[in-house]
């Protein structure tokens, strides 16, 4: 199945929408809620990372884009979006930005090693145990990081093993958090956006923008609310 699942540009929006509007309730129910009256929002959320981490791998793993490619975009809305982040969440912890640039590293060192001999490999090998070890202070730490690359190499080279394992880390990331079976809605997403017959119209940077933007709405409500 996995090895048949096609995304136009239109419905890969599709799924990159979802994760936003995903992304942007968990980030109501975080900011502005208690955490007992967030829970549904944050079921919600769980949603999101899922489904930015398959359109990594389903860009690099399909349509051949090179992951060089966003790591310059990545570091500069990254940038554009700390202080925005620490004014919604109250701290400067690496945000989702980090852990897709370490993942889109981690996918350009391993689409790069059958093209390197010697040296080259080795150096190789050492640039993914640093991605490995900075995993651990991302958000969804290594886990998070490993998902794009897993969810790649299932959609690059489709196994049962490779689907099973990303299946895995699609529920490991938030467990034992008691929403963590709501990840696992994430999983049809991309093979229901496959079968519409329409899709959106590309956001281009306005995906990108709407990140640090949407953290300093909401920073600004909760100060206005008194909870920052």
């Amino acid at each position: 199945m996995v090895a048949r699942l096609t995304l136009g540009s239109g419905q890969q929006e599709v799924v990159r929408w979802t994760a936003i509007v995903t992304m942007v309730v968990d980030h109501v129910g975080a900011v502005l809620l208690e955490p007992s009256a967030a829970l549904p929002l944050r079921a919600v959320g769980r949603v999101a990372w899922p489904l930015f981490a398959f359109l990594l791998a389903y860009n690099v793993a399909r349509r051949g884009v090179d992951p060089v490619r966003y790591l310059r975009p990545l570091a500069l809305w990254y940038a554009l979006s700390v202080l925005p982040y620490a004014l919604a969440f109250g701290t400067f912890l690496p945000n989702i930005l980090a852990t897709l640039f370490l993942a889109a590293g981690a996918l350009a060192l391993l689409t790069r090693s059958g093209q390197l001999s010697g040296w080259r490999q080795a150096l190789a090998a050492l640039g993914l145990l640093a991605v490995l070890l900075a995993s651990v202070r991302v958000e969804y730490g290594t886990p998070g990081v490993l998902l794009p690359v897993c969810t790649w190499w299932a959609l690059a080279r489709p196994s049962a093993g490779a689907a099973l394992l990303t299946v895995a880390l699609v529920a490991a990331q938030n467990h034992p958090w008691v929403v963590w079976p709501a990840a696992l809605l994430a999983l049809p997403v991309p093979f229901v956006a496959a079968r519409l017959a329409f899709g959106l119209p590309r956001s281009g940077r306005l995906a990108w923008a709407f990140y640090p933007a949407h953290l300093l709405l909401l920073g600004g409500v909760a100060q206005l609310l008194g909870r920052g």
